[in-house]
């Protein structure tokens, strides 16, 4: 499960709609106007309030699942004083950080530039695979036993990843861009699913804001449930996930998939998930690539694929 809940910035959030013209009481057409939707409202969040959610989220993982809460300086530490009390601090495996560059330069304290990921388990058994990353080099360097490989950006090696994880922040050019305030890249999402989940597993975030973790989880294989009590969020979301599945349908059997509604869900083959893998010891590379299901989108305020 991942859950990015809203910050406790006291802010509230507000999405892009339109550029209009804004009229006088006589009539006279005045300049342009941002006019935006308010997407959710963040207010301020005393962490001790959240007890009850995550009880309920304890209660709901399988055994051996795993829980990510996305939390930014505001309230990550008291946050994980609690889920110690909740999940019991040796079911704490990391504070993953998520570094990115924005604009913006404070003049009383340092750049915040990070947030926090707390990474939870709910009994032994659970799934990780060791993921790795490219590590590009300012020159090559042979050492033995490390092999190195070069691509259009230089020399680069493959390394194992640690829990400072570095992903650009979605630019406002981006095409991954919703107009949702606060969305997530889809890059990020992957790799938390790739790291700790398998083919089929179910994934839920009911956060889901602009869909990022459904999208992520439809690309991989991986079973979903997506909910989020703003409707705006709901409406962005199911229409990113059903051209997602659209695209993923299209490319595997060259039709359009049927949504239906999560009581009878769809079950076609969804696109083929290539799978690359490396042999640490010859230092060479191999791909495989597996067929995984893919599924419908619910009505009403959730989006599911089961």
């Amino acid at each position: 499960m991942y859950l990015d809940p809203p910050f406790g910035t006291g802010a509230s959030r507000a999405m892009l709609k339109g550029r209009a013209k804004t009229a006088g009481g006589g009539g006279d057409v005045g300049p342009s106007q941002t006019i935006r939707d308010i997407a959710y409202a963040d207010p301020l969040l005393d962490p001790s309030s959240q007890v009850e959610l995550w009880q309920e989220v304890r209660r709901i993982l399988r055994p051996g699942g795993a829980f990510f809460l996305h939390l930014d300086w505001r309230t990550v530490h008291a946050s994980k004083v609690l889920l110690d009390g909740i999940f019991g601090a040796d079911n704490f495996l990391n504070e993953i950080i998520w570094h990115y560059a924005t604009g913006g330069v404070p003049t009383r304290w340092f750049s915040r530039k990070h947030d926090s990921i707390l990474y939870y388990v709910s009994g032994p058994g659970h799934t990780f695979h060791r993921l790795q990353e490219k590590k590009y080099l300012a020159h090559k360097m042979s050492r033995k036993g490390v092999p190195e490989y070069r691509d259009e950006r230089g020399w680069y090696r493959y390394r194992f990843l640690d829990d400072v994880w570095q992903i650009p922040w979605l630019t406002q050019d981006s095409k991954e861009r919703t107009g949702y305030p606060t969305q997530k890249p889809v890059a990020l999402l992957t790799r938390i699913l790739e790291a700790c989940t398998e083919p089929g597993d179910l994934v839920a975030d009911f956060f889901c804001g602009s869909g990022t973790t459904a999208v992520a989880a439809i690309r991989l294989g991986r079973r979903w449930i997506a909910g989020d009590e703003s409707e705006r969020a709901i409406e962005i979301s199911r229409g990113r996930i059903e051209e997602e599945v659209r695209l993923r349908s299209t490319a595997e059997q060259g039709e359009q998939l049927t949504l239906r509604p999560t009581d009878r869900p769809a079950q076609r083959p969804a696109a083929r998930l290539t799978e690359t893998t490396t042999d640490e010891r010859k230092g060479t590379r191999s791909s495989r690539t597996e067929r995984e299901d893919g599924g419908g989108l619910g009505d009403g305020g959730n989006a599911s694929h089961e």
